[in-house]
């Protein structure tokens, strides 16, 4: 892994490509990226703010796209948070730099800022596993929050949800890291508390699942996580239950051995043929409805109708 500065050649080039760019890594894994910039314009204009508006931020990263906010609506419309005050820092001095001064915050964004509260909008260029309630607490009337939904099968898509719980799934496809709280378990240790062996069969959903199967599927399957096997393993997907030990290992030529007190691949077979039946809709026929602590994607027909897990996972 090789990180740039400013005085590589290339180094600008790099920063203007329409990629995301890895900016921060702790302990060898990935903590902060550069979200791709296109992706960024897309996501403000789905915002659709204007002169005068309120918007909070969750996930300072660079400070990129407080930037381009701050542009927009002048500092004393943005505040932007984030936990890391390695980030906050340096994004604070490169805000600074350019003339600009919104509100930068270190502080867990799932909590919001209330101190700055209410917001026109609120806009999280990190993933998460559902919305924080208090985000929508923190909203004006008529307010949209923009945050990018997350499965523990490697789907994700943008959900544009109003102050009154009703909201959406957008067309466009976004991936971001998630917030530090709603972090997956890693491999080894889900793997350390994986349960007996129950056998092995065959089955007809063969790996690797797509981006869009990975969402839906893992709507369906909220309490599960998929790996794509470390060097050194038989390669195939590995599913594993957060909490009770229950596994299921599906290789490519169509074998799948699992264990523990519940069959994860025949629950994700079930899912998958569940969404079949109702004619395999895409994310952005999902809508998103929030009431107090429960939360719930649906179908506009209420064929599919999936909870999403609460903080307390």
């Amino acid at each position: 892994m090789v990180f740039m500065s400013s005085a590589d050649p290339g180094w600008l080039d790099a920063v203007y490509r329409n990629e995301p760019l890895l900016t921060q890594v702790t302990g060898g894994i990935p903590t902060s990226s550069s979200t791709q910039p296109g992706l960024m314009l897309r996501m403000l204009e789905a915002m659709d703010v204007a002169d005068g508006m309120t918007v909070l931020e969750i996930g300072t990263g660079t400070g990129y796209n407080a930037a381009l906010l701050s542009a927009r609506l002048g500092d004393s419309g943005v505040t932007t948070v984030d936990i890391d005050p390695d980030l906050t820092g340096p994004a604070r001095e490169r805000l600074g730099g350019l003339g600009l001064s919104p509100t930068v915050v270190t502080g867990d964004g799932a909590l919001g800022h209330a101190p700055r509260a209410p917001y026109d909008r609120v806009i999280a260029t990190c993933a998460v596993r559902s919305i924080p309630p208090v985000w929508l607490e923190q909203l004006a009337p008529g307010g949209l929050v923009l945050a990018t939904i997350t499965t523990g099968l490697h789907g994700s898509a943008l959900a544009l949800v109003g102050s009154d719980g009703h909201g959406r799934i957008l067309p466009e496809r976004a991936s971001f890291m998630p917030m530090r709280s709603h972090a997956d378990p890693g491999f080894h240790a889900l793997k350390a508390q994986a349960g007996p062996a129950a056998g092995e069969r065959a089955t007809e959903l063969v790996p690797p699942l797509d981006e869009t199967a990975g969402f839906v599927l893992g709507l369906a399957l909220p309490q599960v996580v998929s790996f794509g096997l470390p060097d050194g393993e038989v390669p195939g997907l590995y599913l594993a239950h957060r909490t009770d030990g229950s596994w299921a290992h599906a290789l490519h030529h169509g074998r799948v051995s699992q264990g523990g007190p519940q069959p994860l691949w025949d629950q994700l077979e079930q899912a998958y043929a569940d969404w079949a039946s109702a004619g395999v809709p895409l994310p952005q026929e999902f809508a998103l409805t929030i009431d107090g602590i429960v939360q719930q994607v649906h179908t506009s027909d209420g064929a599919l109708s999936y909870p999403l897990p609460g903080a307390a996972w």
